[in-house]
């Protein structure tokens, strides 16, 4: 109930949300995996429900790890990059307030993109503009709540906010590309490892 209530504040008074849920011990994990677990499940039940003429795949080629992956690795590396950027510049937010507050910013895509998706299936391309107009809604909400939580978890003015939170945006890249380097070099060195093995064997 406790959790209802608070998805409730964070939609209609995130103002009063992203304050309040830094004491009680209200910021809880399993609250976030539980929207992140929403989130995932929307998105693939919306890519399922698509009107015909707005789906950007077929079914065949949805795969469900990567669709699971576009929910999960923004907001680790967000929630991760966010808290690196603002412990160096005195920012008030602990990482589990960040990993969990940052959770509740995909409530507008949860609660929305199952119904834009199945009002789809009425819509013609003539249409499109609606169904482009109400995504863009449902981002920048997203997006609002997202600044708004950085502004309040870690007491920051506007300018400050924006600051880091394009300097966060900077870091995810940065972490994306090192994790991306790092999987290379294992990867082939691994495969350098395996050609040695295999030319030991074929002489031995």
């Amino acid at each position: 109930m406790e959790t209802f209530k608070l998805m409730k504040q964070s939609l209609f008074h995130p103002f009063d949300f992203f304050y309040d849920i830094q004491f009680n011990n209200r910021a809880k994990v399993r609250t976030a995996l539980l929207l992140i677990a929403l989130a995932c499940s929307a998105r693939l039940i919306s890519l399922m429900l698509s009107g015909f003429a707005f789906r950007t795949r077929e079914a065949f080629q949805i795969s469900v790890p990567l669709e699971i992956a576009w929910i999960i690795i923004p907001w680790l590396t967000w929630s991760v990059a966010n808290w690196a950027v603002s412990t160096i510049i005195d920012g008030e937010g602990k990482f589990k307030d960040i990993l969990v507050s940052s959770s509740y910013v995909f409530l507008p895509y949860i609660i929305l993109i199952i119904p834009i998706s199945l009002i789809s299936n009425v819509l013609t391309l003539k249409e499109l503009s609606i169904y482009a107009g109400v995504m863009s809604f449902i981002y920048l909400w997203m997006l609002y709540m997202l600044i708004l939580q950085v502004k309040i978890v870690h007491d920051f003015e506007l300018g400050k906010t924006i600051g880091i939170t394009l300097l966060t945006i900077l870091a995810m890249i940065i972490i994306w590309f090192i994790v991306l380097l790092v999987f290379g070099l294992v990867s082939q060195s691994a495969q350098f490892l395996v050609d040695i093995l295999k030319e030991i064997k074929y002489r031995s």
